[in-house]
């Protein structure tokens, strides 16, 4: 993560890969108020969620919860933040582990539809970001690291498309929206209990995005 994007963040959330293993992914670690918000947003979404639904989930009082957050938006301005503090960190991570374009990319992509799948609740979260007011200066730290997840991308496309190991027409940006609006979709079809893994899932939609970008070698071995 860029010096740029910890400061906007506040450091509210950090997330230590060095050493670990991308691929393994747990739950990002969150206090129990926001546990409890996660997923009543999931399940009733952000205006059916009230603040009292919030607290009597977490098992606390009312001014307890104000103690800790400013409000229901201050809760999804929170959860966000965590959200992207997590793939940015693990989509990093996994880029760097990549030797060429293409593994880069493959790894990205698992990544994040890893995020998608370990976590639903937190990963949906990001669909309420809609309820926050252009104006809103919280957005700020959300956009700065997902710009700079975005940017990551954009930049292993070009040097796919550089070295020739890519061949696509289209622009850039288009296959990169075309990429993120398929990860981020896992959300809403993908259920635990469904027949396939996440592992699985996040392997098949890698496999997909080398076909997209024109991958001249897509099976990823030595």
């Amino acid at each position: 993560m860029s010096d740029s994007a910890k400061a906007a963040a506040g450091k509210r959330f950090t997330v230590d890969t060095e050493g670990l293993d991308w691929r393994r992914r747990e739950p990002v670690p969150l206090p129990t108020t926001l546990v409890a918000a996660k997923r009543a947003f999931y399940e009733r979404g952000f205006h059916g969620t009230s603040i009292r639904d919030i607290a009597s989930r977490a098992g606390v009082s009312l001014p307890t919860l104000y103690y800790h957050h400013d409000n229901k938006l201050g809760i999804l301005v929170e959860l966000l933040e965590a959200a992207m503090t997590s793939v940015l960190a693990w989509v990093g991570a996994a880029i760097e582990e990549g030797r060429t374009p293409s593994e880069k990319l493959s790894n990205a992509i698992e990544s994040i539809v890893l995020h998608m799948t370990s976590d639903l609740e937190l990963a949906s979260v990001a669909s309420e970001f809609r309820h926050l007011d252009p104006e809103d200066p919280r957005r700020e730290p959300y956009i700065a690291m997902r710009t700079e997840t975005e940017n990551m991308l954009a930049d292993v496309i070009q040097a796919g498309l550089d070295s020739g190991e890519f061949r696509f027409d289209q622009d850039v940006k288009d296959v990169l929206r075309y990429l993120f609006g398929a990860c981020q979709a896992v959300t809403t079809w993908y259920r635990p209990s469904g027949a396939r893994t996440p592992a699985e899932v996040a392997a098949s939609y890698a496999s997909i995005a080398l076909r997209v970008v024109g991958a001249q070698d897509t099976n990823n071995n030595d």
